[in-house]
């Protein structure tokens, strides 16, 4: 495992962690590894969940099915990224989304709920793992905010100027970390939707893109 240790310090989980620290983490939260293929499912939607996982190789798509087929994808995890936290955490909610590999990836599991346990609660170890936790989630429930509220727009380029708005510009210029069908996705609506309206604020001036780099040239 020492080869993933600097992937596992860009995690949110171990922030602040030196290679000691992991090591005697890994160890009290049963850290374990396990390979998938392309398009293997790792959790499925309605499981139990006793592991969280930290992505070291590869990516993982999360998928809210829908009652007709039409799924829609909330996040992609890459390496460093983790899943399942507050869900391994009760151990006896359901999972609320599919977690599939989108590519040969590799994931470390760790029992996350064993941190309330007396000994995890003494370990210093230990502590900065949930101090970590109880920052991510609260930084989780923010994002969560943000989404509600992106999503209370009721038109099309309502949901696209609040999403620009709410992402870090660059001079003129903003980076969004998603491709077209994650943004229709994430925004709630049909990806033709989204192209279609998309195009007409190209159109009239607004803005200009290429990819998923926006140029904002004037706010409507």
């Amino acid at each position: 495992m020492e080869e993933y240790y600097e992937i596992l310090k860009k995690s949110e989980l171990f922030q602040s962690a030196d290679d000691e620290t992991i090591k005697r983490v890994l160890f009290c939260l049963e850290g374990h590894t396990r390979l998938y293929g392309k398009g293997e499912i790792i959790y499925q939607y309605g499981d139990m969940i006793s592991n969280a996982g930290i992505v070291l190789e590869g990516k993982v798509e999360l998928i809210v099915p829908g009652i007709i087929g039409d799924d829609s994808s909330i996040k992609v995890a890459v390496p460093s990224d983790s899943f399942g936290c507050s869900h391994s955490c009760l151990t006896d909610q359901p999972s609320l989304v599919t977690v599939i590999a989108s590519k040969k990836t590799k994931i470390l599991f760790l029992k996350m709920s064993k941190l309330f346990s007396q000994e995890a609660i003494r370990c210093s170890y230990a502590s900065l793992v949930t101090a970590n936790l109880l920052r991510q989630t609260a930084v989780a429930n923010l994002e969560q905010n943000k989404r509600i509220h992106i999503m209370s727009r009721r038109s099309v380029r309502d949901k696209i100027w609040a999403l620009l708005k709410d992402t870090p510009m660059e001079g003129d210029q903003c980076l969004l970390p998603m491709n077209r069908q994650e943004m229709a996705d994430y925004l709630g609506v049909e990806r033709s939707a989204l192209s279609r309206e998309l195009g007409k604020m190209k159109k009239e001036g607004f803005i200009d893109f290429r990819k998923n780099v926006f140029i904002v040239n004037k706010y409507q």
